[in-house]
């Protein structure tokens, strides 16, 4: 196997690799016409990495060291690059004219980070992959404004992602010490999916390990009680970076929470399910009732992205049980939530961008009132996003809390954990009741309300066309919701091969098989 043919199947992430190094370099330039072409060569780089992806879909990885390519690995590549595209395109104009080398390029290292946890296929790279999606956002958000607030939110998270970082690296450590590799999974030969597939393999070391692990993950999605850092940070960083915040680092975390899963067999010790049950129940209701006190949209909306991370928790819980679509699929239903959140949250977030108070960003709901009067189609998308937000028909978030709850109601009777899923199942419907209080607020605001003084439409073409497709989106989706529903099932054929049957007889498990529970 010659060099090219060995680095074609990673052709995806050199291509932002090179452009990130040409992005920086054009950003020292003195030039100010070379600098104003940073913005349009990062658009050319990732759809050259779209280009890219479609090539490499088919080829063999295997003299790859650490890395691993499958439909998860695909499905991840589409949706990172695609909604980079849309990122870009609401940050066309956040940075200013000296930073825009250093915005743009950490901006693909970030989405380049999101490729790499989904092919990562060993404890190090995945540690790497995380970081590499995490350390570029510590300093965007400082670089997203002038205000003293940004400097502080990103001391905070920097502070708080260097601590989730630890117990992670720590947990993976426990990880390496059972299994003596830190391998993930092999054909043939020690990986960690071969030593939980032995008989009492998942021993204290391994709880322990795994327990950090998730800990160390749990930061990245925004899972109570990982969540403290969202609200100030959402609020101290510019309305469209925080769009980025709110899907690319939850993005990674909750496809390396898959991976790990995958190698456990999606058979979780009974104290492990326990913990995540309760930090899905606390993580919605947290996430929807501290919403309700808030009047600073980015903080309702940074709270909001935290009850959502518990409803996704709930398809992990149920994991690729019977795998036969997102309704009986809890992992193709947490594939399939998560671009849908993307969207509308991202959505939400350009509108912000878009407008402006008296000199000011547009940031609570006094200042979204009477939009309807001054930019009516930014009120329009900006209640097409909360309605999606809501789960209200006909928007595509409807059918991403239908795929995530139903897949809890169809697991067997026989299931170990039908019950306190199902239970869930119903605080999460319950939940999205509450949540529909301050969604209908926002939409509220923008069209009950008198408009006040001072409020302009700023930004430009570019921004606008990036809310356009986000707030159309969701009505396309819903009504053709097929093409996005099978790439999420067909996505998880890797991870649902290693489910095991698991018999609830005095908290014990059965060996791990090949026989899936129908």
């Amino acid at each position: 196997m010659t060099l090219t043919e060995m680095l074609m199947p990673v052709a995806p992430e050199l291509t932002l690799l090179i452009g990130v190094c040409a992005v920086f370099l054009l950003g020292v330039s003195k030039r100010p016409a070379v600098r104003s072409a940073i913005a349009p060569l990062t658009l050319v780089i990732l759809l050259g990495s779209l280009v890219a992806t479609a090539m490499c879909s088919d080829l063999d990885a295997s003299g790859l060291v650490g890395l691993a390519f499958d439909e998860l690995t695909g499905y991840v590549r589409w949706i990172t690059l695609a909604m980079g595209v849309l990122l870009l395109l609401v940050n066309w104009r956040v940075p200013t004219d000296g930073e825009q080398g250093e915005y743009f390029g950490l901006m693909l290292c970030s989405i380049a980070g999101v490729l790499l946890t989904a092919s990562a296929n060993d404890l190090v790279v995945l540690f790497f992959a995380i970081e590499l999606v995490s350390v570029p956002t510590y300093v965007m958000v400082a670089l997203s404004r002038t205000d003293q607030r940004a400097s502080e939110a990103a001391l905070k998270y920097f502070f708080l992602g260097a601590l989730s970082a630890a117990v992670m690296v720590y947990g993976f450590s426990f990880l390496y010490g059972l299994a003596g590799t830190t391998t993930m999974m092999a054909s043939g030969g020690d990986s960690l999916q071969a030593t939980f597939a032995e008989v009492g393999a998942i021993n204290a070391f391994a709880v322990v390990g795994l327990l950090l692990a998730m800990a160390g993950l749990s930061f990245k999605v925004a899972v109570v009680p990982f969540h403290a850092y969202a609200p100030d940070v959402y609020e101290g960083a510019a309305s469209p970076l925080t769009g980025l915040l709110g899907f690319l680092p939850k993005l990674a975390g909750f496809v390396a929470l898959i991976r790990l899963l995958t190698v456990c067999h999606w058979a979780l010790p009974d104290s492990l399910m326990w913990m995540m049950w309760i930090m899905a129940v606390a993580t919605m209701i947290f996430g929807n009732v501290l919403a309700l006190l808030q009047t600073n949209v980015k903080r309702i909306l940074a709270y909001s992205s935290i009850s959502h991370s518990g409803y996704m928790m709930i398809g992990l819980l149920v994991g690729p049980v019977l795998g036969e679509g997102p309704m009986h699929d809890g992992v193709a239903a947490v594939l399939f939530y998560i671009v849908i959140y993307g969207l509308m949250n991202l959505g939400a977030f350009a509108v912000l961008s878009g407008l402006n108070v008296r000199g000011e960003a547009a940031e609570t709901l006094d200042d979204l009132a009477g939009l309807s009067r001054r930019a009516p189609m930014m009120a329009i998308a900006m209640a097409v996003c909360a309605f999606s937000l809501m789960g209200f028909p006909p928007t595509a978030g409807f059918l991403g809390k239908v795929y995530i709850f139903s897949s809890a109601f169809s697991l067997s009777d026989a299931h170990p954990f039908h019950g306190p899923l199902v239970t869930l199942a119903v605080i999460g419907v319950i939940n999205s009741a509450i949540g529909a209080v301050y969604y209908l607020r926002i939409a509220g605001y923008c069209f009950l309300r008198e408009p006040g003084d001072g409020l302009k439409r700023v930004g430009g073409v570019m921004p606008g066309l990036g809310l356009a497709v986000c707030s159309l989106a969701m009505i396309v989706l819903f009504i053709r919701p097929t093409d996005l529903v099978n790439r999420a099932k067909s996505a998880t054929a890797s991870v649902g091969s290693s489910v095991v049957t698991r018999v609830a007889v005095a908290g014990a498990e059965t060996p791990p098989s090949d026989t899936r529970p129908q």
